[in-house]
């Protein structure tokens, strides 16, 4: 969900024995995107030697390759996704609400689970089609641009 803060370190494995391997629940995971310092950094893991935040194929190749999960599957993950997105939007509007000093942040939150559901779901990665992401998506203004702080070391 665009953290460019996920490494290698952040995904684990859970295992009774060789033959029993599978990838752990998602943990350590932030939508960094939407803090004006992290706006324009790439994912911590390349997809097939890119890192892009639209890997497309790349990435169904990448889960395939190193992780053993079949395309169907695959897709199956991206519909469990967009259905948690769905589900938890509406607790974002609410935070919004009353965390006024969250508003803002919530609108950038909202507008890249939205592209992140919208590219998983493209023809380029798995043409799952269209997506509904409901009411808590509508209703509010764009959230204002991110700004980066500058960074000033030492004076001259």
């Amino acid at each position: 969900m665009r953290n460019a803060d996920c490494h290698s370190k952040n995904i684990a494995l859970l295992y009774t024995s060789r033959e029993n391997v599978r990838l752990a629940p998602v943990y350590d995971m932030l939508t960094t995107c939407v803090y004006a310092d992290y706006k324009d950094r790439p994912p911590g893991i390349p997809f097939m030697g890119k890192k892009t935040w639209q890997p497309g194929k790349s990435l169904g190749k990448f889960l395939a390759s190193q992780f053993g999960i079949p395309p169907r599957e695959q897709a199956a993950l991206v519909e469990q996704i967009s259905d948690a997105v769905s589900d938890t939007a509406p607790l974002v509007r609410e935070a919004m609400g009353g965390h006024p000093g969250f508003r803002e942040m919530g609108k950038h939150l909202l507008r890249a689970w939205s592209e992140v559901v919208i590219s998983l779901r493209d023809k380029h990665a798995y043409a799952l089609g269209g997506w509904t992401p409901g009411d808590a998506f509508q209703g509010f203004s764009a959230p204002p641009p991110l700004k980066a702080r500058k960074r000033i070391i030492g004076k001259s």
